[in-house]
């Protein structure tokens, strides 16, 4: 009897990145892992999936950061209008793409928070208008894409919706988050988890422990050292850093999806906390990886 090795819970990236590149050989396609929430890194703070966090099509990523307007245009649609689409659907749903393509798109949540989208692409849409400003060799490579079928679609949602859940059940054991912690500091933990990108202070912690305000304040110095406040900023600003790291989107989108509701609070904090604006950390980290 031989066994087969399974994932290691405290170091899943690299079965999980092998499991990927199966699925794109399998359908033809590529996958896009998008953290909406800057949550996908394991306990060492590493990402999950680096390089992942983009459409990396040659369709897509060809002329995206060389023609004006093209990256802000495919940012704006297959970023943010699909994120508020599956938001509201929670769902697998196709996404027509401006340049004439579609892809699948998986929303995947835990306890009700949309935590990643997995787009899968891309597929040639059937009479779908190409712009003018796609070039010949990019039309070459479209013709060679799968035909955007129902049924395969059908199929690979089942697929990703069931690798998403893995996603999910893996991202949870790295950060040791098995079922209902029962301690105070893991409840409150828990919480920064689930709610820290939404507009939450120590009002709504203590509602959702069924505790008095002052007694969630005092379990938070407690068991952290530190106020509340300053405890969601940090889970924040560690968000933060995980998506300039791992993404291309701009600081506005970086600071919304994290909890900031307006970007120039977001920066000031961040170089007051991380010792440069968050741009600058960007350009760095860019640095260190080419190097690496």
């Amino acid at each position: 009897m031989k066994f087969i090795d399974g994932i290691d819970p405290h170091s899943p990236g690299r079965a999980l990145a092998m499991a990927l590149n199966d699925l794109e050989k399998r359908f033809g396609i590529a996958l896009t892992i998008h953290d909406c929430r800057g949550m996908l890194n394991d306990s060492a703070g590493r990402p999950l999936f680096p390089g992942r966090n983009m459409h990396m099509h040659p369709y897509c990523i060809a002329g995206r950061f060389k023609q004006e307007n093209w990256n802000r245009r495919c940012h704006q649609q297959c970023m943010v209008e699909a994120e508020a689409v599956a938001s509201g659907a929670k769902r697998p749903f196709r996404h027509d793409c401006w340049k004439g393509v579609s892809e699948l798109v998986v929303p995947i949540e835990r306890d009700g928070t949309l935590i990643l989208l997995i787009y899968a692409g891309g597929f040639r849409s059937p009479g779908a208008e190409i712009p003018d400003c796609i070039p010949p060799e990019l039309r070459t490579i479209r013709s060679d894409m799968p035909e955007a079928d129902d049924l395969l679609f059908e199929e690979l949602a089942r697929e990703l919706l069931l690798f998403g859940q893995g996603i999910r059940h893996y991202l949870d054991l790295s950060h040791d988050r098995r079922g209902v912690p029962v301690g105070n500091a893991d409840r409150i933990r828990r919480f920064l988890e689930d709610h820290a990108h939404e507009p939450v202070g120590l009002a709504e912690l203590a509602r959702w422990m069924n505790l008095s305000r002052s007694h969630a304040c005092h379990l938070v110095k407690y068991h952290f050292g530190k106020p509340f406040h300053a405890l969601l900023l940090e889970e924040r600003l560690t968000r933060a850093c995980n998506l300039l790291r791992t993404t291309e989107m701009p600081l506005k989108a970086v600071a919304a999806a994290v909890g900031f509701s307006n970007e120039f609070y977001f920066n000031r904090l961040f170089a007051r906390e991380c010792g440069r604006p968050p741009g600058e950390f960007r350009r760095r980290e860019k640095i260190q990886a080419e190097l690496q």
